[in-house]
């Protein structure tokens, strides 16, 4: 039995080792297929900008963790997929063959998709994004106009305010004063998370007097200005969007998925609607819901689990939402949000505390 995971992160990670902690005894041979050799613990990146966390401390080295639990690691990066073959193609044409696949591919920004706007946002996404936005707030001088904000369709807002109030505390640590401007497609502030979250968002966005705008996307991006749909235009010298994502190109250039720019349409059990051996987590699927690391991890184990019981011919279950946020607000402490509802606001360094905390446990727990 063969079982091909491609990606290596939270998905693809967990997958894999619950894969191999469930049928450890058998005679499976499990493949990760990556185009990186490193883990990356992705909610730290947002820290990177600020001089708050050095990169050895939240990344790790794939190959060892996976040697030791015996499970093959490929560090390529695939050119096709082949589902009605039952195989992958790698860029150096090597094939790999599987009776069952878990795409935890992941999604890039779709800059294309926001006319002007590529190479004119700061972006967070990767190491050496956020080392370049690191590099241009070192640069920002007093009295640049900021614009921070969230594009139609990018489907985890949270991270553009967490970037508002690490700013924020960024610029009055130094004693630098810009005018800030915050947007979002959504109807409200950090809509879908309880009207108390909301609320505490409105009150600090008053408090420290930031505009924003809500249920409003983006026409056009030029050197100058950000134009809104509903005729506001934000002039700006440093601007972070978050933008709409797509799927991999292996995904968006093959003939036998059906797709919507990347995105695979899946079963609540995680299986691709068209494939029944092909199972799609994080990123790469159309579930509904906050895109987040926790999500991605949840969705890794229960397609590892489901292969399982798919092999043994026994019921297979459904992916059940489990939305845990934890979102820093700079100075101002931060907000704990479970299953859409405001659970607990606090101050201070307590929140930060607790996400690295949670970030060394992940990585004593893998690497």
């Amino acid at each position: 039995m063969r079982i091909v995971i491609i990606g290596s992160g939270f998905g693809g990670l967990n997958a894999a080792v619950e894969i191999r902690k469930k049928l450890k005894h058998s005679q499976l041979v499990i493949t990760v297929i990556s185009d990186r050799e490193e883990f990356i613990f992705r909610p730290s990146l947002i820290w990177i900008p600020f001089h708050k966390h050095s990169i050895k401390k939240f990344t790790f080295p794939l190959r060892p963790t996976f040697e030791k639990i015996g499970v093959n690691f490929i560090e390529k990066s695939v050119k096709s997929l082949m589902p009605k073959q039952n195989y992958v193609i790698c860029f150096d044409n090597e094939i790999i063959e599987y009776d069952y696949l878990i795409l935890a591919s992941g999604a890039s920004p779709d800059w294309a998709r926001i006319k002007g706007i590529e190479g004119k946002s700061a972006s967070i996404y990767d190491i050496s994004s956020a080392l370049k936005t690191r590099k241009r707030l070192e640069q920002i001088n007093e009295g640049e106009p900021i614009v921070i904000g969230v594009a139609q369709e990018n489907p985890n807002q949270g991270i553009a305010y967490e970037f508002l109030f690490e700013l924020d505390t960024y610029l009055n640590e130094r004693c630098i004063k810009c005018p800030m401007t915050f947007f979002t497609y959504e109807k409200e502030l950090f809509d879908g998370n309880g009207k108390e979250s909301t609320e505490k968002l409105e009150v600090l966005m008053a408090e420290k007097q930031i505009p924003y705008y809500c249920n409003v996307s983006i026409e056009q991006v030029d050197d100058e200005k950000v134009y809104l749909n509903n005729g506001e235009q934000l002039p700006y010298s440093f601007l972070l969007v978050l933008p709409p994502y797509k799927g991999k190109e292996c995904i968006r250039s093959s003939k036998d998925f059906e797709h919507e720019n990347g995105i695979l349409p899946v079963h609540e059990t995680l299986q691709s609607v068209q494939w029944e051996n092909i199972y799609v987590v994080g990123d790469a699927n159309n579930i509904k819901g906050r895109k987040t690391g926790r999500a991605a991890e949840l969705q890794g184990i229960l397609a590892a689990e489901n292969i399982v019981k798919q092999i043994h011919h026994e019921p297979l279950q459904s992916f059940q939402h489990d939305t845990l946020y934890l979102m820093e607000l700079g100075k101002e402490g931060g907000m704990f949000i479970k299953q859409g509802t405001l659970k607990w606001t606090t101050s201070g360094m307590i929140p930060h505390m607790m996400k690295r905390a949670f970030e060394k446990y992940y990585l004593l727990k893998f690497s």
